[in-house]
């Protein structure tokens, strides 16, 4: 394990055999062509004028990757009226000579999505667009049936029992625990990973071995911590919980079911959730997702069973009306930064954090920003992982199915070892079938 004097190393585009290699090779040059063919798409259907920067636009996206294909150096971005740019371009120049296939994994990712979106804030015509939606869009109808079953099962298992009030404390638990894994796997739309427990089977024994038996992927499983600080610790009249989202559609709608869980189990008294301000990383939810998200759920073009959608959706609404649910946007989730960063970099949103109740951070990439992407020993705990925040006072819940290099928290060699032979070449960490719920409890 790195001394407190020592720097972790970070993961880097050149790593051989690495999930950082493999997304620069050969995952970022089919999302830049996934762009041009989505402008190509757009522009079919759009007046004169819009038309006319069509074929400037698509020219700089062609630039991005023909320079991914080539490995060319990593070039300063240009001003494009919004903030951030500066940050990019002074840790380019902190990190040095580079090129695409040969540089820190995260700045190069973020620099990457950064860069799509100058293209579209320097077109007058363009800006504000949003290259990555029509994907979002269509995964998300996509996933009907795993939309339907959810409603159905928080309705009848949360909004319409009295399980979540009064059902005895290890009832409570294991609803708990199912909710959880339900926004841990919010992107396995086939929701194979989960126990799906009757009311019943939640009141013997048959739950508890039901969870135990859906959590063997979980290889870092703090979730017995994190219910013993919500029950244990003093129940303050505020328990304001923030939410660090990760993706749009699917997982934005197990998101807000597990909002409302907290909520509607009076865990917390208010949620925060926390978005990008522009598209970034493909699937990450912006401001739009939101309303885009209830027009889906409220079409019964897209969802034509509406038995549970239609008691469901206008609660989901009511707690965006009545501010128990709010939308932030702090520009620092778009930075190039690791959250190791945020006391310096952000700290009004590090005190507002620090403030909080719990905050949970959603997906790899946010779990990638907690840990410095680096290339700790498997074993190393979460708390050091986490380097300043974890001798902060935040509370942080991290849910994340392992898809990159990175990940902390395993309890022993002998695990890690065992978990190489049922997943040789350290798959587990990257093929999206394992998963962590890493706790920090805010003591330093």
């Amino acid at each position: 394990m790195p001394s407190p004097t020592e720097e972790v190393r970070a993961v880097w585009t050149s790593d051989q055999g690495s999930m950082a290699q493999q997304t620069a090779v050969t995952r970022w040059p089919k999302i830049v062509e996934g762009t041009v063919d989505d402008v190509d798409e757009t522009a079919a259907s759009s007046d004169k004028d819009k038309r006319a920067q069509w074929a400037t636009l698509r020219i700089a996206l062609q630039e991005i990757m023909h320079e991914i294909e080539r490995n060319e150096p990593l070039k300063p971005l240009r001003e494009d009226g919004a903030p951030g740019i500066g940050d990019f371009n002074k840790q380019l120049n902190a990190i040095g000579k580079c090129s695409w296939l040969d540089c820190p994994w995260l700045f190069a990712e973020c620099y990457l999505y950064r860069r799509i979106q100058t293209i579209f804030n320097t077109s007058k015509k363009w800006q504000g667009y949003d290259v990555f939606k029509r994907q979002k869009d269509s995964t998300f109808v996509k996933s009907r049936v795993a939309v339907e079953e959810l409603a159905s099962r928080y309705m009848q298992v949360v909004a319409e029992s009295d399980l979540a009030s009064h059902g005895s404390e290890e009832a409570r638990r294991l609803l708990f625990i199912e909710m959880t894994e339900i926004a841990l796997w919010g992107n396995a739309t086939d929701l194979s990973l989960l126990s799906h427990l009757s009311m019943e089977d939640m009141q013997d024994l048959q739950g508890q071995d039901a969870i135990q038996k859906s959590q063997k992927n979980i290889v870092d499983n703090d979730t017995d911590a994190v219910w013993t600080y919500l029950q244990c610790t003093p129940s303050p009249v505020d328990r304001h919980v923030d939410m660090v989202l990760d993706n749009a559609g699917f997982e934005l709608f197990t998101d807000l079911i597990y909002a409302a869980y907290l909520l509607d189990c009076r865990i917390a008294t208010s949620m925060q959730l926390h978005i990008k301000q522009f598209p970034w990383f493909v699937s990450d939810v912006v401001p739009t997702d939101v309303d885009s998200l209830f027009e889906h759920l409220e079409s019964a073009n897209c969802f034509p069973d509406r038995e549970y959608l239609d008691r469901l959706v206008p609660r989901l609404r009511k707690f965006f009306e009545s501010g128990a649910i709010s939308i932030s946007s702090d520009p620092f989730w778009t930075t190039p930064y690791s959250f190791h960063e945020m006391p310096i970099r952000a700290p009004a949103l590090f005190d507002h954090l620090q403030s909080s109740y719990l905050v949970i951070f959603k997906g790899d990439l946010n779990y990638r920003k907690l840990t410095k992407d680096g290339l700790w020993p498997y074993t190393t705990s979460f708390r050091e992982a986490l380097g300043p925040l974890g001798k902060s006072r935040m509370k942080i819940l991290a849910l994340r199915t392992n898809k990159s290099d990175t990940c902390v928290g395993v309890e022993s060699q002998g695990k890690v070892d065992a978990l190489n032979a049922e997943a040789p070449g350290d798959a587990w960490v990257r093929n999206g079938r394992y998963a962590v719920i890493a706790f920090h409890d805010g003591h330093c």
